[in-house]
């Protein structure tokens, strides 16, 4: 026999993986049971659900800095979320942790990203100041838990526990609707981590390429940076797609190595050790991020239109409110479940940029 059923594949998990790795096997299951697939791993449903997911397709035209209608060549959220998947299998599999769930957590990680990128998150928390607040990373694990419901049963893409709680990183609004089994918040299975760290990385290379594809700064500027220094030299070369390219390398590498270090002296069955960069690589890293804040995030350019875009989601939350008749008929359904100012959240934080443009003009 040739192919491989998924109980081969889970088998060979069970193999190959570290001590921190978790195995499909160990999921911890879905709200909804399911008769398992005679091919694919739990996870590996999880990852394809995701990718055909309407809320994944909409990422292709929500900001990550430079707005969609600024060019077709600059990173969107959905090419990011794509970057941060390969970068975390990639690493996930040089660890032998699961490269399933943490590809399956990266292309999950930006699902509840308004339009216009982190001031999108700020004016819909503000709207919803005393109704549960907002969070991109809350909002992602409600889209999978509830709003994306593909199956007709209520329970979103039904994933399962370990990908829904991975999404639940970082600070949760209080009052925040959440699934019953994601309010205790209990630790999150190592892939997680390393998703988080990709994900950084991720925006570090890519953004210093599209601020310099913007012309925001210039590559002289670039290379006073310590980690331009150091990639321009590991590539041999000037040329910008090398360097950039050795930015991404030379943090993976370091994330390896030092997450190796982490992992060999964790004693199995204690709490999961904390991933990070080495102490040399982390203040290159942060310098780098230094620099994009002032030089790329925050850009009279980039602002102007991020601005706009704040704006534009305020003005429609409150109208939306006045007459929630312009709200779509699934929308309306959830009003007396759910609220009306958290369905209008719901519907804002769907939109794409160019959406929301044309629903404000």
């Amino acid at each position: 026999m040739v192919w491989l059923r998924r109980e081969d594949h889970e088998d060979r998990e069970l193999r190959a993986l570290c001590p921190w790795g978790l195995p499909s096997r160990s999921s911890g299951g879905r709200r909804l049971p399911e008769a398992e697939d005679p091919l694919r791993t739990a996870f590996q449903r999880d990852r394809d659900r995701i990718l055909h997911a309407t809320a994944f397709r909409r990422l292709q035209h929500k900001t990550q800095v430079m707005a969609a209608f600024e060019g077709d060549h600059f990173r969107s959220r959905m090419t990011h979320s794509l970057e941060v998947a390969q970068m975390a299998r990639s690493v996930a599999r040089a660890l032998r942790c699961n490269d399933d769930l943490a590809e399956a957590i990266a292309l999950a990680h930006d699902l509840g990203h308004p339009p216009f990128g982190h001031v999108g998150e700020e004016a819909l928390d503000e709207a919803m100041h005393g109704h549960g607040g907002f969070r991109h990373n809350a909002q992602g694990a409600r889209i999978v838990d509830r709003l994306e419901d593909r199956y007709g049963h209520g329970l979103g893409l039904n994933l399962t526990l370990a990908v829904r709680r991975s999404l639940l990183k970082g600070r949760i609004p209080d009052g925040f609707p959440l699934s019953p089994d994601l309010e205790s918040r209990s630790p999150v299975p190592v892939e997680a981590n390393l998703v988080d760290l990709c994900d950084k990385v991720a925006y570090l290379s890519h953004d210093v390429d599209d601020g310099l594809r913007a012309g925001l700064f210039t590559e002289h500027e670039a290379a006073e940076l310590r980690l331009w220094q150091q990639a321009r030299s590991a590539a041999g070369s000037d040329n910008r797609q090398r360097v950039v390219s050795e930015v991404a390398s030379l943090l993976l590498h370091d994330l390896v190595e030092s997450a190796d270090r982490a992992l060999t002296g964790a004693a199995p069955g204690g709490p999961p050790p904390r991933l990070q960069h080495g102490p040399s690589m982390a203040v290159a890293a942060n310098e780098l991020l230094e620099f994009l804040r002032s030089r790329y995030y925050r850009a009279p350019r980039v602002l102007e239109v991020m601005r706009d875009g704040a704006a534009r989601i305020g003005r429609l939350f409150a109208a939306l409110l006045q007459d929630p008749a312009r709200l779509p008929d699934g929308a309306r359904r959830r009003v007396d479940q759910d609220g009306l100012p958290r369905v209008v959240c719901d519907h804002i934080a769907g939109m794409t940029d160019r959406y929301l443009l044309k629903a404000t003009n």
